[in-house]
Parts: structure tokens; sequence; C-alpha cells
């Protein structure tokens, strides 16, 4: 006699997921990551050549990745269109992951990275990061197929790119072809008297971040490379200018650090920027 085992074929697809910040759905996540390590103690007793005991530290926390495509309208970047208080605030955030198993929770997320990108008629996409305190898994909260949906997302997609600056370097009001802004911090746990868990996460200062854009030099856009001096001051990305979905990145304390200039046959000559900036709390605006 033989016995035959019917088992179905049950797997979780990218179009089933869900991911939330604060109860609002999030629209344009290209993919989502999370991981957790445990910190802890060795303790082997005096005597004893083997470990005995193994203690977790108060510090355990959880890594978010989330990489975002940005959309025309509404809600899509995952750190500043929900953040109140500013890059260097201690404002954390609470996330769902949601699939057909179940329902995945992390809170207390603190923003540690952040990274944007745009080219002229490419889609603008991004990066954020995350630490969180809490790490949670509810099977009661999955999805279900009837949850499917076929959602409307625009995506953007900048048909022109120029940049401002209030210092004399030669770049203002000129049409750029990329831009690349990127920023990461380290956060330092704080524990209170009588708990066992870290009850906020302070940013560690001084931190810096990266920006760098391409411009094509012609008659019209062509920079003299011997007039360019070091200085300091603000960078302001504009998207879509004087269109009704414009959009503007403006980052303070900005020094220019390097100007490369590139030819290569049957291709436009390039100037490259690369800016570093000093990360103040209302040091980077996106509206």
């Amino acid at each position: 006699m033989r016995v035959i085992y019917n088992m179905s074929v049950f797997r979780v697809d990218s179009s089933d997921k869900q991911i939330f910040i604060n109860n609002t759905r999030l629209m344009g996540i290209q993919s989502c990551s999370y991981d957790t390590q445990k910190e802890f103690d060795d303790i082997r007793p005096i005597g004893q050549l083997d470990v005995t005991d193994r203690i977790l530290k108060s510090n355990q926390t959880t890594n978010l990745a989330l990489d975002f495509m940005l959309n025309d309208g509404g809600q899509s970047d995952p750190f500043f269109d929900f953040q109140t208080s500013g890059v260097l605030s201690i404002e954390s955030f609470n996330f769902k992951v949601r699939d057909l198993v179940g329902e995945t929770f992390l809170s207390g997320a603190y923003m540690t990275s952040y990274s944007i990108r745009g080219a002229v008629g490419e889609l603008v996409k991004g990066n954020v990061g995350y630490q969180c305190d809490v790490f949670d898994f509810n099977s009661t909260g999955n999805l279900s197929y009837d949850d499917q949906s076929n959602d409307s997302f625009n995506a953007y997609q900048p048909q022109d790119i120029s940049v401002l600056t209030n210092f004399n370097e030669g770049v203002s009001g000129l049409c750029i072809q990329s831009f690349d802004l990127s920023l990461s911090l380290d956060r330092e746990p704080k524990n209170r008297m009588g708990l066992r868990t870290p009850q906020t996460r302070y940013p560690s200062i001084p931190s810096q971040g990266d920006l760098k854009f391409s411009i094509i030099k012609n008659k019209v856009t062509g920079v003299d490379l011997s007039s360019l001096v070091l200085e300091k001051g603000s960078v302001t990305i504009k998207l879509n200018t004087d269109q009704s979905n414009e959009k503007e990145i403006a980052i303070n304390n900005c020094s220019l650090i390097s100007v490369s200039e590139s030819h290569n046959l049957d291709e436009n000559a390039t100037l490259d920027f690369s800016y570093t900036f000093s990360i103040e709390n209302s040091g980077i605006t996106f509206t």
C-alpha cells in the first residue's frame, strides 16, 4: 500500500506585503529588509574553563532598511514625509510589515541613514535605514488574498533639475544632469535609572553628509575651474522648477571638496561636483 500526502505549496510574494509607518501605508517601497543580532556577555565562573551562561545586554536592536521610489504626490518618503523635529531629533517611528503569514512590529525606530538620488528623465529613488528598539511578530495580523489591490502610483520623474547656491563657486542657477545626497548617523542609547532597556537614542555629533551632482559643460554652463575656491554655504536642488509637482531639497553648511572634468569619445563633457556638509537638526529640508 502506498500513502500519498497532499501538501499545498505556499509562499509569500512581494505583492502580498504591505508596509506601514505610524499606521499609514507607505507607497512606492521597492524593498524591505530587517535583521536583529543579539548582544550578550559570556559568563564563566571562577574555576571553570567553559562558558556556563550568556546574559543579554540592555541594548538590543533591529536594523530596518527601506528602498523607496519617490511619488509624484502623497506620502512616499519614509522619513521626510513623516518627521516633525528635524534630522538630529530623537523622534522615533513605529513600523508594521504585513504579509500572508503575519504581522511584524518594529517600534522605537530611529533614523540612522538616508540617501536619495535622481537624474533628468529618470525615477527618483532613495534608501532610509532605522535602528529599532522592539521587534515582534504576530501571526494574527496577516493579510489575505483579498487584500491584494491595484494601487495607483505616479512615480516622480523630473524633466529638469537645477542647482542654486548662496556662495561664489560658479554653479548657481545651472541645470544639472543628476544628483546624489547621502547622510548617516550613529545613535547612542540612553538608559534611565530603574529601567533595563534604552529609553531614547541620541545622535552622535558631529556627523557629516555628502552631496554630488553632475553638469554638462557647454557654452552656457561651462565653469572656469581655476576660479573655484573652498567656501561654505547652502545648496538647493530644485526638481521640475515652476511646475505643479516642483520639489526642492535644501542643504546648509556645504563645502566644495572636489571637482572633476571628464571627456569621453562621442559623449558630452561633464563636470562633477562633490560637497560635504555638517548635519544640523534643521540643516536639510525637503519640500
